[in-house]
């Protein structure tokens, strides 16, 4: 398997994989392969359907079972896929120790595979991004998105600008590059990505209007992609919008309904950290008073004793 032939076989981000359907992922070997190889093909592409599916339990047995086949015939090329698989999933599922052990099992590998080496800056860059260590991760995922990509460009854009936005450092032209990336792919839901963290910086600046424009395309696009997740930030960045307008019963709405997406998703952590700013909000609107509700509705309802 050439680098470049093992890069296609990568897992992308979820969100990438949702939106353009990972065409590479599923493409069929070429005959002459060793029957090992060819089985471990076959783990590696039930393990990417499953974490498509959202059980990232299966697909870690399955990328496992594709690491032991290609490792029993030293294909250097695959084990290198197969851990970076395995390191993406264990992220998914919040395991940041295991997603770094298995991209330190990797790293050696490169040698004889350095196209896969952005690949690995990429991941790496998302696991520093969730541990919180914001300048190694901005090194990453500049060092990946420097690097060529077969319709990679926008999310490597996207996460250098998510980093930098997070540091607190200039992000936008970052983040506008994400988005003409994005478009030029034609990768949708990398797209509602950079109008998401455009929004983020509007609102920042204080340009209500122009966030919520930008959030209202970027919850479209999810909404078309089926992103529950990003569905949910979406209406809450809405939320924040209107709480920051002075308008906070409008804001619980979007907040009330953000916890139902993320509540039907399986997201329990943040379905409690919507009903946390629902609270507050509906405090803010005068839902505690008994006299009425300050405009909210029944998305207060369970604040004010179920009247």
């Amino acid at each position: 398997m050439s680098s470049a032939a093992a890069a296609r076989r990568l897992l992308p981000p979820l969100l990438f994989l949702l939106s353009l359907g990972v065409a590479g992922c599923a493409s069929r070997p070429v005959g002459g392969m060793p029957p090992a190889r060819l089985q471990a093909i076959a783990h590696n592409d039930r393990g990417v359907a499953r974490q498509a599916e959202g059980d990232a339990d299966l697909a870690l047995d399955e990328f496992r079972q594709a690491l032991r086949l290609h490792g029993s015939i030293e294909n250097t090329g695959g084990m290198a896929v197969s851990l970076v698989n395995i390191a993406r999933t264990q992220r998914l599922k919040g395991d940041l120790r295991a997603a770094r052990e298995a991209l330190v099992r990797a790293e050696p590998l490169l040698a004889e595979n350095p196209g896969l080496a952005p690949e690995l800056e990429f991941e790496k860059a998302k696991i520093l991004l969730a541990q919180g260590e914001l300048a190694a991760a901005r090194d990453c995922a500049a060092r990946a998105e420097a690097a060529e990509g077969e319709g990679r460009g926008a999310a490597r854009a996207n996460l250098l600008a998510l980093i930098l936005f997070r540091m607190g450092a200039p992000a936008r032209a970052q983040a506008e590059k994400a988005l003409q990336r994005s478009r030029a792919e034609g990768a949708a839901a990398e797209e509602a990505n950079a109008l998401r963290l455009l929004g983020e910086l509007e609102r920042g600046e204080g340009n209500l209007a122009g966030s919520t424009q930008r959030l209202l395309r970027a919850l479209q696009l999810d909404k078309e992609l089926g992103l529950g997740r990003k569905i949910a930030l979406d209406l809450r960045g809405l939320g924040a919008n209107l709480a920051q307008g002075g308008e906070p019963a409008a804001a619980a709405r979007l907040y009330r309904r953000a916890q139902e997406v993320s509540l039907n998703g399986g997201d329990a952590a943040s379905a409690a950290q919507d009903l946390r700013r629902l609270a507050e909000l509906c405090r803010q609107a005068g839902a505690a008073d008994p006299r009425g509700t300050g405009g909210a509705g029944e998305e207060c309802r369970q604040f004010r004793g179920g009247r």
